[in-house]
């Protein structure tokens, strides 16, 4: 009985993390991404996002001629919890 109770608290709790991570306002995390993708002179535009329970992809265009783009993959430091880290998982193309 506890065991059970235990495991649908975790599950419940694991759920909720899960929505907050793709269903909560993080422009920290965008302007964390664009500072990996493009520094701080600052990029063009994004071209692509997407959230996801376990991290947020982005897309952003770093130049208009010649036109690169820069792929962004932004992650907790713990599977639901702790802060953010971005990494460009695709170079300038």
């Amino acid at each position: 009985m506890i065991l059970r109770r235990a495991v649908s608290t975790l599950l419940l709790v694991a759920t909720a993390l899960g929505l907050y991570n793709v269903y909560a306002d993080s422009p920290e995390v965008v302007k964390l991404a664009a500072t990996t993708a493009c520094g701080a002179a600052g990029c063009v535009r994004t071209l692509r996002t997407h959230r996801t329970p376990m991290g947020h992809d982005f897309e952003f265009q770093v130049s208009v001629e010649p036109q690169r783009v820069v792929e962004v993959h932004c992650a907790r430091a713990y599977v639901l919890l702790g802060s953010f880290a971005c990494e460009s998982v695709k170079p300038a193309r």
